[in-house]
C-alpha cells in the first residue's frame, strides 16, 4: 500500500486496510509510509496514528526521507509531494521487487505514477479514491471530452452559468467546480494525467456508499459519458472512518476539550472546524468570531495559523489572543473553547455536539454524516465547493454559509459575521429538516458497512477480485 502522506488519506487507507484483513485472514498487507520533510506537524501525526496501528497482517515499511531537498527549490505542499512520490519510486520498486507473493499495489488517488511499478512487476494496481463518486465522475467526463472529443474546459463553461455532468442530479453551477480541473495550468499538468491513469487501474475504490451517491455510482455504466475505453469496476465501499479516534484522548489538552464537551447539554455545542490544510487570514478570523459571538451558541472551534509561505502548511497559534477580536476569550469563556486540534471524530461522536460548520472535505462530510450531524458548508479549496453543492442542493442534509468560497480565487471576498451568525443558528435550530435528512442517512452509512449492506458486499467483491488475480 503506497498513499501520499496526507493525514486525511493515510487514515482512511489504513481503516481501508484493516477492514480488508479482518475480512480475509489470508491477505497481508505492507504500507510503505514516506513523511513530508516541510511539514513537521503532519509528519508527527502520522508517527502517532501508525505507533497506534497495531492490527495483525497489517506491517508498516518506512520509505527514506531525502537528507537535502534545498535543490528541489520546492515549498508549495502540492508540488513538493509530487516530487517526493517520483523520488521513492525506486525505493517502492525495490520493495516490492522483494516481496514474496505480491499480488498487488494499493495506491491513493494523487500517487498513480506508482501504478508504473506494478506494471513493471506484472501486478495490478488497486486505487483508493478518497473523495465522492460525483468527483471522480467529473473528472473521467472531462478527461473524456479532452481525449475523445477534443474538447477542454474552458470551451465547456464558456459563456454558461450551470453543466449537466453525468455524476449530478442536478445542473452544476460554474461556481462550485474545482480549481484542479477548470484551472488550466493545474489541469494539463497534473490532473488529467492522474485521471488517464485511473483507468488503468484493475478497480476503483470509492469511499462513499450506495444510498448517498446512488446517481453517480449509476452513471459509471453509461459508456456514452465516460468514453470508448471501459472504465475499471468501482467498488463503494464506505464510508470508512478513522473510527480509533473516537475513544482518542491523546493530550491533557484533548482530554480537558473532551471534558468540557461532557459537561455541556445535548445537541447545544455548534463544532467549528476547516480540516487539516485550511487556514484563515487575521480579517476572515475576525469575522468568524464576532459571527459566533452574536450567535449565543455554545461552540468548539479549531483555529489553524496561515502557513508563512504560500503552499505551505498551517500551524499552531502561539498565542490566540493576537488573532481574535480583543477581549474575545474572557467574554466566550463560559460557552466556547478555541483549539488548535481535536480528534474529530471523537468530537463529532458527543452528544453535545450539535452543529458543525465545515469545509466539506470529503472524510469531515462522511464523519457527520454517519453520527448524524448536520453541516454548514463553509468550503475552502480542493472539491470541496462541489461537496457543498452536493450536501446542500442534491441532498438536502446541510445549511450554506457558503457553496463557492474558495481561497485559490484572486480577490475572494470576506464573509462577513452576519453570514456566519446565520449560518449558525440555522444548523443549530432544533426544528430545520436537514437534520432529520441527516439522521435519515446517519443509519443508511452505519447499515451500509454491516453485513448484507451495500458496502459490505463491495468489500467483499473487491478481496474476491484480489485474491482471483494473485492465484491466477
Amino acid at each position: 500500500m503506497m498513499v501520499s502522506p496526507l493525514m486525511g488519506h493515510l487514515a482512511q487507507a489504513l481503516e481501508l486496510a484493516k477492514l480488508m484483513l479482518a475480512r480475509n485472514n489470508q491477505l497481508s498487507i505492507i504500507a510503505l509510509i514516506m513523511e513530508l520533510p516541510i511539514d513537521p506537524h503532519g509528519t508527527a501525526r502520522i508517527q502517532s496514528l501508525i505507533a497506534a496501528t497495531n492490527v495483525e497482517g497489517l506491517h508498516f515499511h518506512h520509505l527514506p526521507t531525502p537528507e537535502d531537498t534545498s535543490d528541489w527549490n520546492i515549498t508549495h505542499r502540492g508540488l513538493f509531494t509530487f516530487k517526493l512520490l517520483e523520488y521513492q519510486k525506486p525505493h517502492v520498486r525495490e520493495i516490492a521487487s522483494k516481496t514474496k507473493k505480491l499480488s498487488g499495489l494499493l495506491i491513493d488517488l494523487v500517487s498513480t505514477t506508482m501504478i508504473d511499478v506494478a506494471d513493471e512487476l506484472g501486478v495490478p494496481t488497486y486505487l483508493f479514491f478518497t473523495s465522492g463518486a460525483a468527483f471522480l465522475g467529473l473528472m473521467l467526463h472531462f478527461q473524456t471530452l479532452e481525449d475523445e472529443q477534443n474538447r477542454g474546459i474552458s470551451d465547456l463553461v464558456k459563456g454558461v452559468s450551470h453543466l449537466i455532468l453525468p455524476s449530478f442530479a442536478k445542473p452544476v453551477p460554474i461556481g462550485v467546480l474545482p480549481a484542479i480541473a477548470t484551472h488550466k495550468e493545474y489541469w494539463s499538468t497534473f490532473v488529467l494525467k492522474w485521471t488517464r491513469d485511473y483507468r488503468r487501474a484493475k478497480g476503483i475504490i470509492v469511499n462513499t456508499f450506495s444510498d448517498l451517491e446512488s446517481n453517480a455510482i449509476s452513471s459509471f455504466s453509461l459508456d456514452s459519458y465516460y468514453g470508448k475505453s471501459s472504465l475499471p469496476p468501482i467498488f463503494p465501499v464506505g464510508p470508512i472512518l478513522n473510527r480509533s479516534q473516537i475513544h482518542t484522548q491523546s493530550s491533557e489538552d484533548c482530554s480537558a476539550m473532551m471534558k468540557w464537551l461532557d459537561c455541556q447539554p445535548k445537541n447545544s455545542v455548534v463544532f467549528l472546524c476547516f480540516g487539516s490544510l485550511a487556514s484563515f487570514h487575521p480579517d476572515q478570523v475576525q469575522e468568524i468570531a464576532y459571527g459566533i459571538e452574536r450567535s449565543g451558541h455554545r461552540f468548539l472551534w479549531v483555529l489553524r495559523q496561515p502557513p508563512a509561505k504560500d503552499g505551505g502548511f498551517p500551524r499552531d497559534y502561539e498565542n490566540l489572543e493576537l488573532a481574535l477580536p480583543e477581549g474575545f476569550l474572557n467574554q466566550t469563556a463560559s460557552i466556547g473553547k478555541v483549539v488548535g486540534w481535536v480528534p474529530q471524530l471523537a468530537v463529532l461522536s458527543h452528544s453535545a455536539v450539535g452543529g458543525f460548520v465545515s469545509h466539506c472535505g470529503w472524510n469531515s462530510t462522511l464523519e457527520s454524516i454517519f453520527c448524524g450531524v448536520p453541516i454548514a458548508t463553509w468550503p475552502v479549496q480542493a472539491e470541496q465547493q462541489l461537496n457543498a453543492f452536493q450536501l446542500v442542493r442534491e441532498l438536502g442534509i446541510a445549511v450554506e454559509i457558503s457553496l463557492d468560497y474558495n481561497q485559490q480565487k484572486e480577490n475572494q471576498a470576506l464573509v462577513p459575521a452576519e453570514q456566519v451568525e446565520k449560518g449558525i443558528r440555522e444548523i443549530m435550530d432544533v426544528e430545520n429538516e436537514v437534520r432529520i435528512r441527516v439522521k435519515e442517512f446517519s443509519e443508511k452509512s452505519r447499515l451500509a458497512t454491516k453485513e448484507g449492506g451495500s458496502s459490505y458486499f463491495a468489500l467483499g467483491n473487491l478481496i474476491q477480485d484480489i485474491c482471483s488475480r494473485s492465484s491466477a
